[in-house]
């Protein structure tokens, strides 16, 4: 079935379902920085062939959802508010997250809300650092940003060689012109791990992706993430920080589907 933009409340949700009845878990899909439910179209597309029902939550201020006065000040905490809302009208529903998503996913998953969780780059909770010295050399450009709680939106070059460094270049210009500007204040807590998560409450089957190019959240992150929950571990060499939209984008989505299909339950 096509998929339909619904709301839960004023947060706009992308929901696709798959064509015939199913029992699988419903699944809860969180973006990362600057992006939105449409980093997802490819995933749910792929999901709801396999009988799921996703639903790709749109972040407050992001493409209309949640109207805020100020993104530039928005908090971790409340991008984690928006994915509670959601997650509370779906039934024990598996938790995917990308990036900032990932972050935000892990602290959803520490409520109880989830049968499963899933991370793909993800961001990490405090204590494991997400600095590299390619990130922190990017990073000085937008400190006045980070440091004001000032909406953020990245260069197109920075884009590029953090976030599409696997991307083909035909395909950039379309997905850079459908960022929208992120939260400065998010982005500081980011920077320096404010937003601390118990793994002792995180007790769901988690499967943690990343593309050993990945500039962004470098692969040494994904792994204290999987040391952190005991989760598995899947790397893959010709992938990067858009895992998700990347050509060959198929093999990992299948890998989480089959990794869902053994340990989900609803």
């Amino acid at each position: 079935m096509a998929p339909q933009l619904t709301r839960v409340g004023d947060l706009k949700v992308v929901v696709e379902r798959p064509a015939q009845a199913s029992t699988k878990p419903p699944v809860l899909m969180i973006h990362g920085f600057n992006g939105g439910a449409w980093f997802w179209e490819p995933y749910q597309t792929l999901f709801a062939r396999h009988g799921y029902e996703t639903h790709a939550l749109n972040l407050r201020g992001h493409h209309g959802s949640r109207p805020v006065e100020d993104i530039g000040s928005v908090s971790l905490s409340e991008y984690v508010g928006d994915a509670l809302d959601v997650a509370r009208t779906l039934t024990r529903p598996i938790i995917i997250g990308h990036s900032m998503g990932g972050l935000i996913a892990q602290k959803t998953a520490e409520t109880g809300a989830g049968c499963a969780l899933v991370l793909i780059s993800s961001a990490p909770p405090r204590w494991i650092p997400i600095a590299s010295w390619r990130l922190v050399r990017k990073q000085v450009k937008y400190l006045r940003q980070l440091l004001r709680s000032e909406p953020i939106m990245p260069t197109r070059r920075d884009a590029d060689d953090l976030m599409f460094n696997r991307t083909p270049l035909p395909d950039r210009e379309a997905q850079f012109a459908r960022l929208v500007p992120e939260s400065g204040h998010a982005g500081l807590q980011l920077s320096l791990g404010t937003l601390g998560v118990n793994e002792s409450q995180v007790t769901v089957p988690t499967l943690v992706l990343v593309g050993l190019d990945d500039q962004f959240v470098v692969p040494r992150v994904a792994r204290a993430v999987a040391r952190k929950y005991g989760a598995t571990l899947k790397e893959y060499p010709s992938f990067a920080h858009h895992i998700i939209t990347e050509p060959g984008w198929e093999k990992p989505c299948t890998d989480v589907i089959q990794w869902l299909d053994q340990v989900a339950r609803a």
